[in-house]
């Protein structure tokens, strides 16, 4: 009976696990905001109007 004399390399898999704590605070979201946003008419811009092709 012949021995089989090669080896071969067997890689163990590796699982790594994450749990997530749902009472966690580190996945709050941000503190209310005590501003009113406000929306603000568009200046005019016509610096990019007259565009110089560089080649």
């Amino acid at each position: 009976m012949e021995l089989n004399k090669e080896r071969k390399a067997y890689i163990e898999p590796q699982i790594k696990l994450h749990t997530v704590i749902i009472e966690s605070l580190i996945l709050a979201g941000s503190p209310p905001v005590n501003t009113t946003p406000t929306v603000l008419d568009p200046d005019e811009d016509d610096d990019d109007t007259n565009l110089v092709p560089e080649n």
